[in-house]
């Protein structure tokens, strides 16, 4: 037994799970908070979620949003899914008034100016609101303890790289009211503190109060939840490295999804599978506390099954599952229309098409990277003259892990016998030169300025830095950027995507980004009067030509395709409902639909209690969205789809699973 963990540390505040997407975080967390708040009756736990892509909602089984809501059937647990547009809105109206008058003392802005930046809904804003916002529950002493749901790994490191970026962020608007107090001194010979400093001093110590607690090893934890499967231990790998780096305690590790049974050769041939991963686990997570909680042959939803989940993850013992027994030929007895497909088809589905760009997206965990990677790997395949290029514009990328090879942030050739490339790409290394370039510039024009026998170091000080007030989701803009800068040396581009919420954050980027680049042009040039700004406007001015193509291209459907992943679970459903609706708002082209990992239909009782199921989802997806989209649904493999061999034999016709008799 390692020292204490979650399990058992009283002095415990502040519980964060994350890992990568679809590993059962959400299920982790809700499952977890049940079990807290069950053995600390005298204490408020409050489980949050983060993630753009809400689905605590979804796992326990009731409407949640952006009030905080007491859980049905348990006095002292509270859930809340944060609703950061709102909470954004609140900050504005309450603060915004003090950043107008900052912006309006320390640069040439008038109230105009300053009026159309603020009003702006800024990209990257929802994680910036985030951490404010649990920094103040967390000040307020309401609650006990805070349960986490981030979202997937990229994100998640984002979020907690923000507590830095934000002290950024308020050291540019210091710049701007030391210019105040400098000229306060210089005319009256002294200054008296207002509400902004009062502002900047608050924001410094809640700040200082975040970076604190998240490195208070007593009082916080993180707790990364993986699956035995070698690219989601890869992942795992790497979050523990950058947890390391941040500071952050990490004392456990879920190992979820363990195969216990073997009653069929599919769950055999899945169980050996695992043995390789399940010993690396143990292997390369040796200092933790590895919890394993079994694969179960339904989903995880609702009181009484988070519960069930929770008794395994506090558990010492491993104990077997009793599940209930099937009778023979119990399986539905229904049928939806949806067509089954080997994953040799992905190819075919777009053989068609004269699509420029194919989008795949989905819920964390559906498969996006190995449906997009197969795609790219049979399409290559089958039209050696087309050059096909591959991306990620996934912060925590996986196409490495999945084409067995390294890519990196260049682009680089992945199929010998081919004409498929990959990039991986490093947005915010992308956006940090950026930065350094505009920096530059800014210094230059002033030093040039300077060089006449005036020096204004106020302005040239808050100019130069007011780059670091871009939003977060900047760097997002830079990966579309990038995109589209070398799409027209190919035939084909794929993008492999993060999870729904910063995907749809991802694809609302260009319109929001576009007015706010706009705003911000418009701020520079103030300026002009003062200094040439030269390169510094050209760039911002050429950035805001690309987003603009951006967007024209993101809503052509003669270019642009977007293909929907989905696994035939109520909460990957519910998720890709409201991912469609974002898609048909955005004006993004969808006509496809792929649901993916379905159990084959076999002699054993597991694999037919968890096919029974999923046949009932697959007929409400077919009632759904059967009219409106091509469904195509694969099968659940018993081996993990990694490399380019592996990859080779999956582009070859494989025999459909049968679906249940009508």
């Amino acid at each position: 037994m390692k020292s204490h963990s979650f399990l058992d540390n009283t002095e415990l505040r502040l519980v964060l799970f994350g890992g990568k997407g679809g590993c059962g975080k959400t299920t982790s967390a809700a499952a977890a908070s049940i079990r807290l708040a069950g053995m600390t009756p005298q204490k408020k736990v409050l489980v949050i979620s983060t993630d753009p892509a809400h689905s605590l909602g979804d796992s326990f089984g009731m409407p949640i949003g952006g009030v905080i809501t007491q859980m049905e059937g348990i006095k002292n647990l509270w859930l809340l899914e944060m609703d950061a547009y709102r909470l954004y809105g609140e900050f504005r109206d309450k603060h915004e008034g003090t950043m107008k008058k900052l912006a309006e003392r320390g640069t040439y802005f008038d109230k105009d100016d300053i009026e159309s930046f603020f009003s702006l809904s800024l990209p990257g804003m929802d994680e910036v609101m985030a951490v404010i916002e649990v920094a103040n529950i967390l000040k307020s002493g309401a609650y006990d303890l805070v349960v986490l749901d981030t979202a997937p790994t990229g994100h998640t490191l984002r979020l907690l790289a923000l507590p830095a970026r934000m002290e950024r962020w308020v050291a540019v608007l210091d710049m701007m009211q030391d210019k105040y107090r400098f000229l306060k001194r210089h005319y009256t010979g002294r200054y008296k503190k207002d509400d902004a400093d009062d502002f900047l001093e608050m924001m410094e110590t809640d700040l200082g109060g975040v970076k604190a607690l998240l490195k208070n090893d007593r009082e916080t934890e993180f707790v990364p939840v993986t699956i035995p499967e070698p690219m989601a231990i890869d992942e795992t790998e790497r979050l523990l490295a950058s947890l390391r780096d941040y500071g952050i305690s990490v004392k456990s590790v879920i190992a979820n999804r363990v195969a216990e049974q073997a009653e069929c050769p599919f769950c055999a041939s899945r169980r050996e599978e695992m043995g390789a991963s399940l010993k690396r686990i143990e292997e390369s997570f040796a200092g933790y506390k590895i919890i394993r909680a079994p694969l179960f042959p339904y989903e995880i939803k609702g009181l009484k099954r988070l519960t069930e989940f929770g008794g395994y993850l506090f558990r010492d013992e491993r104990e077997y599952l009793s599940f209930v027994e099937l009778k023979s030929g119990t399986q539905d007895s229904g049928q939806s229309s949806i067509a089954f497909s080997p994953l040799a088809s992905l190819s075919d589905l777009f053989e068609k098409t004269d699509s420029e760009f194919l989008i795949f997206g989905g819920k964390g965990g559906v498969g996006k990277t190995t449906i997009a990677a197969v795609t790219a790997l049979c399409t290559a395949g089958a039209n050696p003259d087309k050059r096909i290029l591959i991306i990620s514009t996934d912060p925590a990328h996986s196409l490495s892990d999945s084409f067995g090879c390294g890519i990196g942030d260049e682009i680089t050739h992945i199929d010998a016998g081919g004409r498929l490339y990959g990039l991986e790409i490093d947005a915010e290394k992308m956006l940090d030169d950026f930065k350094k370039e505009y920096r530059t510039s800014i210094e230059e024009l002033f030093a040039r300025f300077a060089a006449g026998g005036i020096d204004i170091k106020f302005d040239r000080d808050v100019l130069s830095g007011f780059i670091d007030i871009s939003p977060p989701g900047l760097d997002e803009i830079m990966a579309l950027k990038k995109m589209m800068e070398i799409a027209d040396s190919y035939d084909l581009v794929i993008l492999d995507t993060a999870p729904t919420g910063h995907l749809i954050r991802f694809l609302e980027t260009p319109e929001i980004a576009l007015s706010w680049l706009k705003a911000f042009l418009k701020l520079l040039l103030k300026y002009k009067g003062v200094v040439s700004l030269g390169r510094a406007a050209e760039r911002i001015l050429e950035l805001t030509r690309d987003v603009r193509r951006i967007k024209e291209t993101l809503v052509d459907a003669a270019k642009t395709e977007f293909i929907g992943i989905t696994i035939p679970e109520d909460m990957s459903i519910a998720e890709t409902g409201r991912l469609l609706v974002s898609l048909n708002k955005l004006e993004v082209p969808c006509r496809r639909i792929i649901v993916n990992m379905v159990m084959p239909l076999t002699e054993c009782n597991f694999c037919l209690m968890k096919r029974k199921e999923e046949d009932g989802y697959l007929r409400q997806m077919d009632a759904a969205w059967g009219k409106e989209y091509a469904i195509t649904a694969f099968p659940l493999l018993p081996y993990s789809i990694k490399g380019i061999d592996r990859m080779r034999e999956i582009c070859k016709p494989i025999p459909s699973p049968p679906q249940p008799s009508p």
